[in-house]
């Protein structure tokens, strides 16, 4: 007759086997929580910083149109000065009224004017308009680019938060696991939780890990 030895040493090898399970997938839900928490703060943050950059770059659009407005209107006052042989209004113009980052392109206007060239418009000389709206262009590819950054964030947070949802479930079987004496059943559902943590670890590898992790972990 059987001692039944062979079948104690099955239910306690499917025991151990259910522990180191359920302490992977806890010690896995602790992790994707910390995780989804820092990765949707780090969205929220990157979407407010977004939302204060994009009025400022508005702003700079603002006065980039406003100082092209101006120049316009000063060379036009300066070359009906040229057109009129007004040295005195020439000088006026060029010593009050031009900005003084205008005046390399007022040279260079007039310039092609003494050469008989027709004067390229402001709206479409690259070389004047670059630098006039170089910060507008700068300030508005920042919020572009921080708010594609807390898009992303956001959804690596929702990443976790699904990978979570499945280590909870894998925490399911663990607790309905013990209800059963069957060891087929048992075998079946520990199979179940094995094939969850097979599908959910992977996923996690393929995940960023928040920088502010590091943060939380240091103790100096």
């Amino acid at each position: 007759m059987s001692d039944g030895r062979p079948s104690r040493l099955a239910d306690r090898a499917l025991e151990v086997l259910a522990v180191v399970l359920l302490g992977i997938a806890t010690v896995g839900m602790a992790w994707c929580a910390l995780q989804s928490q820092l990765w949707s703060g780090e969205g929220e943050r990157l979407g407010a910083l977004a939302a204060t950059e994009h009025p400022e770059a508005n702003r700079l659009f603002g006065l980039a149109t406003q100082t092209i407005s101006y120049d316009a209107n000063t060379v036009t006052g300066y070359a009906q000065a040229v057109r009129d042989g007004d040295e005195k209004l020439k000088q006026f113009f060029r010593t009050s009224l031009m900005r003084k980052g205008f005046l390399s392109y007022l040279d260079q206007w007039e310039a092609q004017v003494k050469a008989g060239q027709s004067p390229q418009n402001l709206l479409e000389d690259r070389t004047y308009l670059a630098p006039v709206m170089q910060p507008y262009r700068t300030a508005q590819s920042q919020a572009e680019a921080d708010s594609r950054a807390g898009d992303q964030a956001r959804y690596v947070g929702d990443q976790y938060t699904l990978a979570t949802v499945l280590l909870a479930v894998s925490l399911f079987f663990a607790g309905v696991t013990s209800s059963f004496r069957s060891p087929t059943l048992r075998t079946a559902l520990l199979v179940t939780r094995g094939v969850i943590l097979l599908v959910s670890f992977p996923r996690l590898a393929e995940l960023p890990i928040a920088a502010a992790t590091w943060s939380i972990f240091d103790m100096s």
